[in-house]
């Protein structure tokens, strides 16, 4: 009796253990579970320009914070103080050797003894020049088209300015400052209306801002065509993408652009469909650089090159994992081959030397070779997020191995798109302070006063000049490359 007890007492035992056990790992892989999890809340938390393809202006408060007080940091340690640098020249407001008006100040009586001092000689003269501009004065201009009959019988009048659209108008420069402030400035209608009405005194309306745009785009057909030709011709283009919003819908703008030019093009899709519309890139045969998106390669007639602050970025990301030391060492890799190519191309060499860019090319291939040995696939689950970053990037810069290393093979390649990043910019600027566009037109009315704008300061001319010249029918182009 006493023995069967004893072994239902062990078979109980026995049953309870095996259900703790079983209880257990069920609660092990529920804690593994909810550690990625975190893990993965935290990485996107963490997210920032720094580490993935987010844009400065994104970063928190706390993170911009601290890129201010790292680059203070090193700028400490360059020994390079803020503000003008030895032997640079300064940049003070220079004094005119023909001032426009002068203007007398002299004392009427002696600050002594209260004599009058306006016979007594002069003894010196200390000037000081200060610039302005007039009080804001709208200034009419009536044009008068004059007809005369010939001898023949004809009659036959002049011809009014490109200006003088209306029986009243407001001109070219009027016109200029507020499409300056609108799409230049991104103020909004209400407030540019405002802005002209104090600085130039002129009652503008609400509806007469709303329509330069159109005006504006309109006269640039010829402008955006030549400057696409233009690109189709260069050597290497940079290309992005970004997204804004027309009414409830997601919008792109697409950049196509180089030192020399500006292209943007507004679409409702990131597709290929929308650099094909634009009519660039699928003409295009030299380098393009991106950050890798899958659409650029299928223009196969181009060459590729990859961002490298991109890829920087991406394996900050890759390496916030306890086991991807590879992704810290490659990142170090890459900037201090992109120093070198700097210094090639300062002594003005046109390549590596052989040993330098065959010592680089074999620790990109062992380090790729870690990371992805590093990265095995999980058994019996799918990778987490943390992991697919890991793998991901380590698998692209496998199989783009000639696009990743493209700047140290070919001197003439940029190391980084940020030329194109910069194109965007304004894009991202608008769409942070209007929030939207209220059509398909404004879009893409916007993007080609962006291109007319961002190429012309690319050649050191004032938007207000090229502006003004639009108006008035005499569309500013940048003078070709012989």
């Amino acid at each position: 009796m006493a023995e069967r007890e004893t072994d239902a007492a062990l078979a109980a035992l026995r049953e309870e253990n095996e259900e703790l056990r079983a209880l257990n790992a069920s609660l092990r892989t529920e804690v593994e579970r909810l550690a990625a999890s975190v893990a993965e809340l935290e990485a996107r938390l963490g997210l920032s320009s720094k580490n993935s393809s987010l844009a400065p202006s994104q970063d928190s408060p706390k993170s911009r914070a601290e890129r201010r007080a790292e680059a203070r940091a090193q700028q400490k340690e360059s020994s390079r103080r803020r503000g003008k640098q030895p032997g640079a020249p300064g940049a003070n407001l220079p004094r005119r050797d023909e001032p426009d008006e002068v203007a007398l100040h002299e004392p009427e009586q002696c600050s002594s003894c209260g004599e009058d001092l306006s016979t007594a000689p002069i003894e010196g003269v200390e000037a000081r020049q200060v610039f302005d501009t007039p009080d804001p004065v709208l200034v009419c201009v009536e044009h008068r088209v004059v007809k005369r009959r010939c001898s023949c019988g004809t009659l036959s009048a002049g011809v009014f300015p490109a200006e003088a659209t209306a029986p009243t108008s407001y001109g070219p420069n009027v016109r200029a400052a507020s499409l300056y402030l609108l799409h230049g400035q991104h103020l909004s209608v209400e407030r540019t209306t405002e802005a002209i009405s104090q600085m130039l005194g002129a009652k503008v309306s609400t509806g007469f801002v709303v329509s330069l745009a159109k005006e504006a785009a309109g006269r640039l057909s010829g402008f955006l065509a030549e400057i696409a030709e233009r690109l189709v011709a260069s050597r290497i283009v940079r290309v992005d993408e970004t997204p804004d919003q027309v009414r409830t819908k997601t919008w792109w703008f697409h950049v196509c652009s180089n030192e020399r030019y500006t292209f943007l093009f507004a679409s409702a899709t990131r597709g290929k469909a929308a650099p094909d519309a634009a009519g660039v890139l699928g003409r295009f045969g030299g380098t393009m650089v991106h950050d890798r998106l899958a659409m650029y390669f299928r223009y196969s007639d181009a060459t590729h090159g990859l961002c490298g602050a991109h890829l920087v970025r991406d394996l900050a990301g890759a390496g916030v994992r306890w086991n991807q030391t590879w992704a810290a060492e490659l990142s170090r890799l890459l900037t201090e081959t992109n120093k070198a190519c700097h210094l090639a191309r300062a002594e003005g060499r046109a390549n590596l030397d052989d040993e330098e860019l065959a010592a680089f090319l074999a620790s990109y291939d062992a380090l790729v070779e870690e990371g992805l040995l590093a990265n095995p696939a999980p058994v019996n689950r799918k990778r987490d997020y943390l992991e697919k970053k890991s793998y991901n990037v380590a698998v692209a810069l496998r199989d783009h191995r000639a696009e990743a290393t493209r700047f140290a093979t070919d001197l003439s390649v940029p190391f980084t798109n940020n030329e194109g990043e910069r194109a965007l910019r304004m894009a991202k600027l608008h769409r942070k302070i209007s929030g939207c566009f209220q059509s398909d037109e404004s879009a893409r009315h916007f993007a080609a006063i962006r291109s007319y704008l961002g190429t012309a300061r690319k050649h050191g001319v004032g938007a207000l000049d090229v502006l003004a010249r639009l108006f008035r029918d005499d569309v500013w182009m940048p003078p070709a490359i012989s």
